[in-house]
């Protein structure tokens, strides 16, 4: 379990969404623990390991030694680990990262005129409300995303489970972009859980009600917010494709942090290719 102390930590040092308590016990009905300067959670025989260090450095060996005192103490049959890159330790060779977290520094926003144009035009059709009310348009269009783009079993497990984490959240906002008629045409959702980070979490648009610059009007509604609170950075997410990453980085984001997942068994059943499905 967790202490009132070690929450007030985590708080204050996390950085990307797995540090996130509400969200990830939400989602895979875990239970978290501090292990030296990582985060774990823990739900039956999985463990979930968070290669991310709050405020050490990140040495391979010294993940060796956290993830080995975490394996014992908690015996876990299967491991899921993420980390800025997999350590040769686990099966003789290296991962290379397969994707980018990309961070805004708020301090060095800068918004260019072709971006305000679209902000301006997708405002004069839009507005932009927030709520934590995971409602049934949102769900619906949840659902159409999942049936018309092709998404591993570990993203469909999560998405179906937006509701339950909003629903045990209380950083977690959405942002809805409606047209005059009340229509909903896409929406952010982001957690404001961390001291120096807005972290955006989802983004979803109507596949029958494209509104041009929809993402970029809900986009400046997030940074606003995270201005409000007085964070530091946005935390934009994981590139997943060229498209995504060209959204990012038009914004002025960078790739801050890289990105590797790695599922394996600690002894007894050999591997298991579907084992994200027990997050």
């Amino acid at each position: 379990m967790i202490t009132a102390g070690q929450k007030d930590y985590i708080e204050d040092h996390a950085y990307v969404p797995e540090h996130i308590l509400q969200y990830v016990t939400a989602v895979a009905q875990a239970e978290p623990f501090l292990v030296e300067d990582f985060l774990v959670y823990v739900k039956r025989d999985h463990l979930i390991f968070v290669g991310y260090p709050f405020v050490e450095p990140l040495e391979e060996k010294r993940m060796k030694v956290v993830l080995e005192e975490a394996t014992r103490r908690f015996r876990p049959e299967t491991i899921s680990l993420t980390a800025p890159i997999l350590p040769v330790f686990l099966d003789g060779h290296s991962h290379p990262p397969t994707d980018h977290y990309h961070r805004l520094d708020l301090s060095a926003l800068s918004i260019s005129q072709k971006q305000r144009n679209m902000l301006n035009r997708a405002g004069r059709e839009l507005f932009v409300e927030k709520s934590r009310n995971f409602d049934k348009e949102h769900s619906k269009m949840v659902d159409h995303f999942l049936k018309t783009h092709p998404v591993d079993e570990g993203t469909r497990f999560i998405f179906k489970r937006i509701g339950k984490y909003l629903s045990s959240s209380n950083t977690a906002w959405i942002f809805s972009a409606r047209n005059n008629r009340g229509e909903l045409i896409a929406f952010d959702i982001a957690d404001f859980y961390p001291k120096d980070y807005a972290i955006y979490m989802f983004n979803f648009r109507s596949a029958s009600r494209h509104v041009p610059g929809a993402s970029d009007l809900l986009l400046s509604e997030v940074i606003q917010q995270a201005k409000t609170e007085r964070k530091k950075y946005v935390n934009l997410g994981l590139g997943i494709n060229p498209g995504v990453i060209f959204f990012k980085k038009k914004w002025g984001s960078e790739p801050f942090l890289s990105y590797t997942f790695y599922l394996y068994e600690t002894s007894r059943k050999g591997n298991l290719d579907l084992l994200l499905q027990k997050l």
